[in-house]
């Protein structure tokens, strides 16, 4: 449940500091120093500086249609990983689950965004795994 709240975290403040009310590298690097741990495993850079240098890189290199598209995504993303956190909160027997999520992927910048709603591939019990 942690993994997919930090993830949520993330998202929804890359969302806010660089979309929906832009700040700055400073801003967005200091609301994503909570989640660092996380960084690595969802936008491929693992630092709070880098996502952040990343995501307002691509964002100035974006014409207004293309920003207007991306910021769509990445609120859907953050959007749809709430549902994660419902599943999981409705299946307390289960510690872990594993997702295949739909991405956009801005590999020179090193960032990568949850674009919409993750498929449950497979969850863990005490049992172990087991497939969906």
């Amino acid at each position: 449940m942690d993994g997919v709240r930090k993830t949520e975290r993330a998202q929804r403040t890359i969302y806010g500091k660089a979309f929906d009310k832009p700040t700055n590298v400073t801003d967005l690097t200091d609301g994503l120093s909570n989640v660092a741990g996380i960084l690595g495993l969802i936008f491929l850079t693992s630092t709070a500086t880098g996502v952040a240098t990343g995501v307002f890189s691509i964002v100035a290199m974006l014409a207004p249609s293309e920003k207007d598209d991306l910021q769509d995504m990445v609120y859907e993303g953050y959007w749809n990983l709430g549902y994660l956190e419902d599943f999981l909160d409705d299946h307390p027997e289960y510690d872990l689950i594993e997702v295949n999520f739909p991405f956009i992927e801005y590999e020179t910048q090193g960032v990568r965004f949850i674009t919409g709603k993750g498929a449950v591939t497979r969850v863990h019990s005490g049992s172990g795994w087991i497939l969906l």
